[in-house]
């Protein structure tokens, strides 16, 4: 994928290759034990890393190079309303209790923007490699975490050792983030067997392996996610049609042989062996501490319409959660009424745009791969969108990594070689902005190095960034 030995290409490759670990390694791999730090925070801090390599690649991208331009598809209306969620937003950080933690949200987001475009880049320049060794990844991520789950059960079941939910889950201070990771990547894992043709046995091993993964999605208990998934079938079908059921029927499938297997190995095998297993359950019907965090929500909102209570900020004015679970909720009390305004219509603007490029009938005549990318990536921002009103989505690190590479894709797909040529003359080309990638990247630094540094010294707290709330929001919050 990159051709010369420069410094530009050397940071690209390093860029590339922590992207593939940060996807594969995370939800397992503890990297950061000899420190005794939290897992998510670990997590936390190679998000942050790698963040800090992109916005060093946007500083570092020559204008006079076309092969470096990234497409961007908004018209200046839409580049104009981002601007003013911009201002919105540094407004209200500096209204904020905390101006300084309210800007290691917004730095954030703002770096998350360029990893999506970085994305787009790279799908755009290299198409057929990327999308392939994405899949790849996930497929390995999904593989690393199964294993150390199932060796856990078949360990406890072998030595009569009790578990008690949400065990064998690892990785996650909460096992809805996990849910949040396994939501991000159903559709994509599913992609190879849309429209690559198998061996019989190859695609007999690959439907047991998701059948796997489908049963420790029941496992976890979410209800949230099983709603999700259905809300983005029936979007997709709605749109799609006849192009939806390749999909659709690979979905089902899925989730029969999944179902069957969660009963086999967490009811049935538990009950022959005589096995302690406690498990959680979707058949639940309390949902007072959502509906109690949406008003609180509601409440902050009322009292600063206007600029909200500050980014991130929702935990210094409730002590029972650090977000309200519910990312349009989240921003309109954070960030104020104009500003989830502005986002929504942006939202709606960009699906509006994918409808109408990918329309069933405009990809009709376009190859299987294409058309099923078209379909999978749709589904996918649609059913995360959904799980992201009742949960956490935009919050903790391999989420917001996960949501902005499939932004990313989306861009790239719709700016492909293969529909380049119907893109409408007035969508304009930007190049990555090096003095505001500057800007975010020292921002990012300065408001987030206090946590660390006292994080890796040792301190008794951790990353902790020290407001009332229990629970995790940008660190694990320690009491």
């Amino acid at each position: 994928m990159l051709h010369k030995i420069t410094p530009l290409n050397v940071l690209n490759a390093t860029i590339i290759l922590l992207f593939v670990a940060l996807v594969v390694v995370l939800p397992s791999w503890h990297f950061m034990t000899p420190f005794t730090i939290w897992f998510m925070d670990g997590q936390r801090i190679l998000e942050l890393l790698l963040l800090s390599l992109v916005l060093m690649g946007g500083v570092s991208v020559k204008k006079s190079h076309s092969n470096n331009s990234i497409p961007i598809l908004f018209n200046p209306k839409i580049r104009y309303a981002l601007f003013i969620l911009l201002a919105l937003a540094i407004v209200s950080s500096v209204l904020a209790i905390s101006p300084r933690h309210a800007l290691i949200e917004v730095s954030t987001f703002a770096a998350l923007c360029y990893l999506a475009l970085y994305v787009a880049y790279l799908f755009c320049e290299h198409e057929a490699h990327f999308i392939k060794y994405f899949i790849c990844a996930l497929w390995a991520s999904m593989l690393l975490f199964m294993i150390t789950f199932y060796v856990v059960y078949a360990a406890a079941a072998v030595n009569r050792i009790p578990l008690i939910w949400p065990q064998p889950f690892i990785g996650f201070t909460n096992i809805r983030h996990f849910n949040q990771y396994q939501l991000w990547g159903l559709g994509l894992i599913s992609l190879p067997l849309l429209y690559i043709e198998f061996k019989k046995h190859t695609r007999i091993f690959l439907q047991l392996v998701l059948a796997a993964w489908w049963a420790m999605l029941f496992y976890s208990a979410s209800r949230g996610v099983l709603l999700a998934w259905g809300f983005g079938l029936v979007m997709t079908v709605a749109v799609y049609r006849k192009l939806a059921w390749p999909l659709v029927k690979l979905q089902l499938v899925q989730i029969t042989a999944g179902f069957l297997a969660y009963y086999f190995l967490f009811k049935l095998l538990p009950a022959f062996l005589k096995l302690q297993l406690v498990t959680g359950t979707v058949m639940r019907e309390t949902a007072n501490d959502r509906l109690a965090l949406w008003l609180q929500a509601i409440n902050l909102v009322k009292e600063s319409p206007l600029f909200g209570v500050g980014p991130m900020h929702f935990a210094w004015n409730y002590q029972i959660s650090a977000h309200p679970h519910n990312s349009v909720l989240q921003v309109a009390a954070e960030f104020g009424l104009p500003a989830i305004l502005i986002i929504l219509a942006v939202a709606a603007y960009g699906i509006y745009c994918w409808i109408n490029r990918f329309s069933a009938h405009n990809i009709s005549t376009q190859s299987i791969k294409h058309k099923q990318l078209a379909v999978v990536l749709f589904f996918t921002i649609m059913a995360s969108a959904a799980y992201s009103l009742v949960d956490g989505v935009i919050v903790m690190p391999i989420s917001q990594v996960l949501m902005f590479t499939i932004f990313g894709l989306m861009i790239g797909h719709y700016c492909n070689r293969e529909t380049k040529t119907t893109i409408d003359t007035s969508l304009q080309r930007s190049r990555f902005r090096p003095i505001f990638a500057v800007v975010v990247l020292l921002a990012m630094i300065w408001s987030t190095l206090p946590e660390i540094i006292r994080g890796l010294s040792g301190h008794e707290k951790g990353f902790s960034v020290g407001y009332t709330a229990a629970g995790p929001r940008f660190w694990r919050e320690v009491k």
